[in-house]
């Protein structure tokens, strides 16, 4: 029997396999109609699976946690409606995406797999019968359920969709001013890139904490790769982003670093140090799998910083190879609905910028093009001697672009602070940016460049 059912996958599997129906409505018009209630071995994912599937079919959408048990009320078996809650319970506390994507390629192949091989039986016996014109029909019929057609987006049917669901699970960046809805709206979602740009020793780095410090404050598992610094400076980045005390005390400080530690309530954070140029996407797929097997599961993946890796495959120009490393990144954020924060580095001719725009990208300008948020991050030499900067949001797909903010930059205790700037001061400075043309005429540049 365990070959004909989800038995040995495991309970855990089947709760997810209900959890992803619940949550992604795609795969659950992929399977409704070949995932038979006899897959699940116990009774209770079997009523739970009846219960989805009924009001799908009266309502054409899945119903909520909160619908789900007011539709227990229908069952008479106190034992089961007792033993659906807690089931219940368990599915909607325990979320994990990665291990989700998982569940759903292989519950959609096992179905698929069971549906063409009942078919094939169905037609033995068409055939024993001597209805041999029947067979057609019912591999076709097979066919039509295992490869359901998504036809869209109902626009004027899915109103509700549009406005009640919110499709984007968001990481916040512990910047309120960031994650305000007018910019990222909550932070990133999963499959999104973001970056940082600035100069070289511009602090790209204690951006990139500070935002890993804000999953962790939010409770959210953070994987933070290294490419240029040690595992150990940045851990220390880290107890100074979460102590308050400067990196040089630390070690002074020692007992009271780690009482404040100790009493965290944060997530859990690895960080991963790799030689410069060392690292491509296979590396860190294999390394966040073997975190995924030992039960660590990031939330969020920190890349400090892309333009030190190394792409999948060899070119004979960097800036080529610079592109493949960003769309892979993305295509690997997609693929396990991850949100990756990374940096890169500015031209030259960002030294001398009080606002940097994204003409002085260096080397590739098509990391532009796949990114989905960047962010410049620029001092002058006034800025420096007072712990001051400027933000720059250059491009969003999220929300507004062309934002600027004043920042209170504190390396010594990777302390960051995003304020808002006056009206007129934030309209000089934009006007003032320099952008030979903006976007148009760097593309420009870039074709001929190719």
């Amino acid at each position: 029997m365990r070959d004909d059912s989800f038995e040995k996958f495991g309970r855990s599997f089947q709760n997810r396999v209900i959890q992803a129906a619940l949550i992604d409505y795609k795969f659950f018009q992929q399977i409704i109609l070949i995932c038979k209630p006899v897959y699940f071995n116990s009774e209770t994912h079997r009523v739970l699976w009846n219960i989805i599937v009924d009001y799908f079919v009266k309502y054409n959408s899945t119903p909520t946690y909160e619908v789900i048990r007011i539709e227990l009320g229908n069952e008479t078996n106190a034992d089961i409606v007792e033993s659906v809650k807690v089931l219940l319970k368990e599915i909607e506390t325990n979320v994990n995406q990665i291990e989700l994507n998982h569940t759903k390629d292989i519950a959609a192949q096992f179905c698929t797999n069971k549906e063409m091989e009942q078919a094939i039986l169905d037609s033995v016996e068409l055939l024993k019968s001597d209805k041999s014109d029947a067979i057609k029909g019912r591999i076709e019929e097979a066919m039509k359920h295992v490869h359901v057609i998504d036809t869209g987006h109902e626009y004027f049917d899915a109103l509700e969709e549009r406005t009640k669901l919110n499709p984007r699970k968001t990481i916040p960046t512990g910047f309120k001013l960031l994650d305000h809805i007018d910019y990222l709206e909550g932070g990133l979602a999963g499959g999104e890139l973001g970056v940082i740009m600035a100069p070289t020793g511009g602090g790209k780095s204690f951006w990139l904490t500070a935002i890993g410090k804000g999953a962790l404050d939010a409770g959210k598992n953070v994987v933070h790769y290294t490419f240029e610094l040690s595992e150990i400076n940045i851990g220390k980045r880290y107890d100074s982003a979460i102590t308050g005390i400067p990196t040089k005390n630390l070690k002074e400080n020692y007992d009271d670093v780690e009482k404040m530690l100790a009493n965290y309530k944060g997530g859990k954070l690895i960080i991963k140090e790799f030689p410069t140029r060392s690292a491509n996407i296979h590396k860190i797929k294999f390394h966040i799998d073997r975190l995924i097997s030992s039960g660590f599961v990031p939330d969020l993946i920190i890349l400090d910083y892309a333009d030190l890796m190394r792409s999948t495959r060899a070119y004979e120009q960097r800036t080529w190879e610079l592109e493949a490393i960003y769309e892979e990144l993305r295509g690997y954020g997609m693929e396990t609905k991850t949100p990756i924060w990374t940096a890169s580095q500015t031209n030259r001719g960002g030294l001398d910028e009080d606002i940097i725009g994204l003409d002085k990208i260096a080397d590739a300008y098509s990391k532009a093009m796949v990114t989905d948020f960047i962010m410049t991050f620029s001092r002058n030499l006034v800025e420096k001697g007072t712990n001051k900067g400027k933000l720059y949001i250059a491009k969003n797909r999220i929300g507004l672009d062309g934002k600027v903010f004043n920042v209170e930059f504190h390396p010594e205790t990777a302390q960051i602070r995003i304020l808002e700037m006056s009206d007129d001061a934030e309209s000089d400075i934009i006007h003032n940016i320099k952008t030979d043309g903006g976007l148009d005429d760097l593309f420009t540049k870039f074709r001929d460049e190719r």
